[in-house]
C-alpha cells in the first residue's frame, strides 16, 4: 500500500498543476485522413468527406488523402461517400487539443453501381477491419482499450469483456474463448505472428500479468472468437490482429504518463519536414522499481520496461515500406526471511529469480502491383527466452538453499509472410499466400522430485525446425445482400511431418442495411508448443526417450451461426450459436489418467504426468453468445454481454469430463458516460463501470488421506473437474477527467479492480509441509492510477 499511495501523491501531484489553469480561448484541431477501396486497398480520390452537422465539406485528392483543419475540440462524425460505393460513417470521433486525428476510411464497392444516393448508411465501427472475416470477429479501437474501466489500456483485457470470451483468474490477462485453453490463441502483428506480448507470462502460454503493448501505439485492430478466414493458421480459439498506426508524418507530437503500471514516454512525426516518411516510439518503466530504492516493498516485485515502435517509408513507384518492433525485460525476485516462524502462504519458503526477455524486428513492403492488386511481403525474427531459479531455505542448514527448480528456456523464429490480394471486380476478391517460419529452440529444464527427493531432468535439447503454412481464399459478392467466403489452409510441421488441410466457408444474407445471418464453418490446426515434443522420460534400465516426439497438430472443426441486427440510434443486437470439435488433442496415455492440453493455460501442467502423451483425446464446446451493444454516442455507451456453453473433453480411456474452463454461464454489463464542462466546455469526466458474473473455473477433489500418503496431490478417481466454487463476480468502476489546452490534452484516471473485494476462489492444492488441502484466492481490491499529457 505504500507503493500505491506514493504513485497517488506523484498523480495528484502532477494533476493539481496541470489542472489548475484554466484556458478562455476556442479550442482546435486536425482532422485528416485517406479514403481507401475495402477490398483493393487502393485509395480512392474524388470520394465526398464531411463533418456532420457542420458545412464543412471537402473532396479526397488523387492520392485518396483529405483535411479539416481548426475543428473544434469535442465529439465530431465523419461522413464519406463516392459513386458506386456504399456510404461511411465514422461516429463520434474524439477530437482534443493535443492530437490531429488520423483516419483510414474504407468504402465498398456495389455490385450494381446506381445513381449517386443521400448519406445515409454506415460500416458499423464493430465490424472487423478484415474483407474476408464474417462472423466471431470484432473491430476495437485504441479509445476502447483506454475507455472500459480495469482494462488498464490491455487488449487482452478488454476483449475479456465480449461474449464468449473470459479470464483465467485475475492475475493475467489469458484469455478463454469458447471454454477453450488460453494456448489456442493466436497473436498477430503488422499480419505476421508473434511470441505473446506480455510481461511474466507462462511458457506455451497466451497471457501475461503485464501487456507489453501500448495505447499509444496500436492502430484500430481486429479480435476472432473462431471461424478464421483462410489465411490465419496455428490457432484454435480466437485470434488478434493487431496494427501499429503510422506516425503523424506532419507534426511532431508527444505524450507522457505515469501511474501505477510505469512511466512511458511516446514521440511521432516527420524524419524530415514535408517529408512523408514518420516515426512512431513507445517506451516504458515499471513505476515500483523506481520506487523500491525509496520505499520498503515488500513481496515479489515486478521489474519490467519495453519499447515499441513502427518507422514507415511510403516511396512514390517503390511501394510502402516499414519496419516495427517490439522488445520487454521483464524480472521477479524474492528473498524469504531467514526465520521459519515467519513463513506462511503469504511469505513463502522460497528464493525466487525469474527473468524474461522478449524481442520482435519486423521489415514490411506493400506494393500495388495493378490498380486493383497488391503483394505485401513481410521478414521477422523473434525471440523469446525464459529462465526461473527457485530454492528453498533449510532451516536445519543455517537456512542455505536447496535446489528446487531450474528453467531456462529460449524460443526463436524467423519468419517470411508473402500475401497477394486481387480485387478482381467488385463482386469478386482473391487473396492467398505462404507463410515459412524457422523455429529455433534450447530448453534445459530440471525439478526437485518431491516423492524420492531425486533430482529429475524433464527438458534437455537444442535444435530448430520448419513450420509451413499456405493459403487461399476467395470473396464471392454475389448482389449486395449475398456474399460468400470460401478458403482453405494447409500446414505442415517438418518436427515430424504432420500435416494439415482446412477448408473454411461462409456465407453472408444482408436483407437490408440493419440485420444480417451468417453462417461460417471451417477446420482449424495447431501444433503443441515445441518443448511439449522433447519432454523426456527415463525409465531405469532403459535408454533416454522423447515418447511425445511423434504428437500431431491438434484440430478443431468450429460451426457457427450468426445473426445481428441494428435497432434505434445505433443500438446493436448479435446472437451467435456455435459448435466445437476438437480432435487429436495430447492426453496422458493412462487408462486411469485425466491430463489433456485442452485444460492447460501452459506447458507447465506436463511436468505433473508420468506417462507419455498420445494425440487421440478429444474435446466438445457448444453455447450461445448474445450481446447488446451500443457504440460511443450521444456521450454514453454500453455492452450487455452473455453466454452460455458446455466444455466438455475425453481421456485416453474414452472417458468425458468438464474441462477446466467450463463455467457454462458468463454476463458482462459495461457501460460509460461522458459530461462537459468548463467555460468553453474543453474539459470531459468520464465515468465507465463493469459488473461481471460467471461459473467459477473447474476444480479437480484432492484426496487428502492418499495426498498424505504420497507426499503429492492425489486426486479422487472419476472426479476430475467436477468441483464448481461459488460463482465468479467482480465490479470494476473508473473515473476520469481529461481537460484540453492550448496544444496539450491533460487526462488523470482512477480504475479500481474488483471494488468490493470478493474473494474469488481460482482453486485448491495440496499443501504437503503442512499435510493440507488449501484455497487459492484471486486478486482483490486493485487500483491503477494514471496521469497522461499528450501535447
Amino acid at each position: 500500500m505504500k507503493a500505491v499511495t506514493c504513485v497517488m501523491l506523484i498523480v495528484a501531484l502532477v494533476s493539481t498543476c496541470a489542472f489548475s489553469y484554466a484556458q478562455s480561448i476556442e479550442l482546435n484541431q486536425t482532422i485528416k485522413g485517406i479514403v481507401i477501396d475495402a477490398d483493393s486497398k487502393k485509395a480512392l480520390s474524388s470520394a465526398t468527406v464531411s463533418i456532420a452537422g457542420t458545412s464543412r465539406v471537402t473532396v479526397a485528392d488523387s492520392m485518396g488523402n483529405f483535411r479539416f483543419a481548426n475543428v473544434p475540440i469535442g465529439r465530431q462524425t465523419i461522413l464519406v461517400s463516392l459513386l458506386g460505393y456504399e456510404n461511411n460513417t465514422v461516429a463520434e470521433v474524439l477530437v482534443t487539443s493535443g492530437k490531429e486525428i488520423f483516419l483510414t476510411i474504407p468504402l465498398r464497392e456495389k455490385v450494381t453501381s446506381l445513381s449517386e444516393v443521400k448519406l445515409v448508411g454506415r460500416k458499423s465501427r464493430l465490424k472487423a477491419s478484415n474483407e474476408f472475416a464474417s462472423t466471431s470477429s470484432r473491430g476495437f479501437s485504441v479509445e476502447e482499450t483506454k475507455r472500459y474501466a480495469a482494462t488498464a489500456f490491455d487488449p487482452a483485457r478488454m476483449a475479456q469483456n465480449f461474449a464468449g470470451v473470459s479470464n483465467n483468474g485475475d492475475g493475467d490477462n489469458s484469455i478463454v474463448v469458447r471454454g477453450n485453453s488460453p494456448q489456442g490463441v493466436l497473436w498477430r502483428l503488422e499480419g505476421i505472428e508473434i511470441p505473446s506480448p506480455n510481461h511474466f507470462g507462462g511458457l506455451g502460454g497466451s497471457g501475461g500479468s503485464i501487456s507489453m503493448l501500448s495505447s499509444s501505439m496500436l492502430g484500430n485492430s481486429d479480435f476472432y472468437t473462431g471461424a478464421f478466414p483462410a489465411e490465419f493458421g496455428n490457432a484454435l480459439s480466437g485470434a488478434f490482429d493487431l496494427k501499429f498506426r503510422d506516425g503523424n508524418k506532419d507534426k511532431r507530437e508527444h505524450s507522457f504518463m505515469i501511474g501505477g503500471l510505469g512511466l512511458e514516454l511516446a514521440t511521432e512525426g516527420p524524419f524530415k519536414k514535408g517529408g512523408s516518411a514518420s516515426y512512431l516510439v513507445n517506451y516504458r518503466y515499471s513505476t515500483l522499481t523506481l520506487m523500491k530504492s525509496f520505499l520498503d516493498l515488500d513481496g515479489i516485485i515486478p521489474d519490467y520496461q519495453d519499447l515499441s515502435f513502427k518507422f514507415n517509408f511510403p516511396t512514390k513507384k517503390a511501394g510502402t515500406f516499414s519496419v516495427f518492433g517490439i522488445g520487454g525485460l521483464n524480472k521477479a525476485t524474492k528473498d524469504p526471511d531467514k526465520d521459519s516462524t515467519k513463513w506462511d502462504d503469504d511469505h513463502p519458503n522460497f528464493v525466487l529469480n525469474n527473468k524474461g526477455k522478449l524481442g520482435v524486428l519486423g521489415i514490411t513492403h506493400q506494393v500495388f502491383l495493378s490498380k486493383n492488386s497488391y503483394l505485401k511481403t513481410i521478414l521477422s525474427a523473434s525471440i523469446n527466452q525464459y529462465d526461473e531459479r527457485v530454492d528453498t531455505l533449510d532451516p536445519n542448514l543455517s537456512y542455505s538453499k536447496v535446489k528446487t527448480f531450474r528453467s531456462n528456456f529460449e524460443d526463436d523464429a524467423y519468419r517470411l509472410s508473402v500475401l497477394y490480394n486481387n480485387k478482381i471486380n467488385s463482386r469478386h476478391t482473391l487473396r492467398t499466400g505462404f507463410i515459412v517460419s524457422r523455429l529455433g529452440f534450447n530448453y534445459d529444464n530440471s525439478i526437485l522430485d518431491e516423492s524420492d527427493d531425486q533430482w529429475k531432468t524433464l527438458l534437455h535439447n537444442k535444435g530448430n525446425t520448419v513450420f509451413y503454412q499456405a493459403y487461399a481464399q476467395w470473396k464471392f459478392r454475389i448482389s449486395n445482400k449475398l456474399t460468400t467466403n470460401a478458403g482453405l489452409h494447409a500446414s505442415s510441421l517438418a518436427l515430424n511431418n504432420t500435416n494439415s488441410l482446412e477448408p473454411r466457408v461462409s456465407v453472408s444474407f444482408q436483407p437490408d442495411k440493419t440485420q444480417s445471418v451468417v453462417f461460417s464453418a471451417g477446420m482449424h490446426s495447431k501444433p503443441q508448443h515445441l518443448s511439449t515434443y522433447f519432454y523426456e522420460k527415463k525409465v531405469a534400465g532403459q535408454p533416454l526417450t522423447t515418447p511425445n516426439k511423434n504428437l500431431d497438430l491438434s484440430r478443431a472443426l468450429h460451426i457457427v451461426l450468426a445473426y445481428d441486427k441494428t435497432v434505434g440510434s445505433g443500438i446493436k443486437f448479435k446472437t451467435e450459436a456455435y459448435y466445437q470439435h476438437l480432435y487429436k488433442i495430447p492426453v496422458e496415455k493412462d487408462v486411469n489418467g485425466f491430463f489433456s492440453s485442452i485444460n492447460a493455460a501452459d506447458v507447465y501442467s506436463l511436468y505433473e504426468v508420468d506417462s507419455a502423451l498420445v494425440s487421440s483425446g478429444k474435446g466438445e464446446n457448444y453455447g450461445i453468445d448474445i450481446s447488446v451493444e451500443k457504440s460511443f454516442t450521444k456521450n454514453y455507451y454500453f455492452l450487455v454481454a452473455g453466454s452460455v456453453f458446455n466444455s466438455k473433453y475425453t481421456t485416453y480411456a474414452g472417458k468425458e469430463y468438464s474441462t477446466k474452463f467450463n463455467r457454462n454461464y458468463q454476463v458482462n454489463i459495461v457501460g460509460g458516460k461522458e459530461w462537459k464542462t468548463g467555460k468553453n466546455r474543453n474539459r470531459i469526466i468520464g465515468l465507465n463501470g463493469k459488473l461481471l458474473a460467471s461459473g467459477a473455473l473447474r476444480d479437480s477433489p484432492i484426496d487428502l488421506a492418499a495426498s498424505q500418503q504420497q507426499g503429492k496431490a492425489v486426486y479422487v478417481p472419476g472426479k476430475y473437474y467436477s468441483v464448481k466454487s461459488d460463482p465468479y463476480y467482480r465490479l470494476d468502476i473508473g473515473i476520469s477527467y481529461k481537460i484540453n489546452r492550448k496544444h496539450a490534452t491533460h487526462t488523470a484516471s482512477f480504475d479500481i479492480q474488483n471494488v468490493t473485494n470478493h474473494q474469488n476462489i481460482y482453486g485448491s492444492w495440496y499443501d504437503n509441509d503442512k499435510g493440507k488441502i488449501k484455497k487459492e484466492y484471486q486478486m482483490g481490491l486493485f487500483p491503477i492510477f494514471n496521469y497522461r499529457i499528450e501535447f
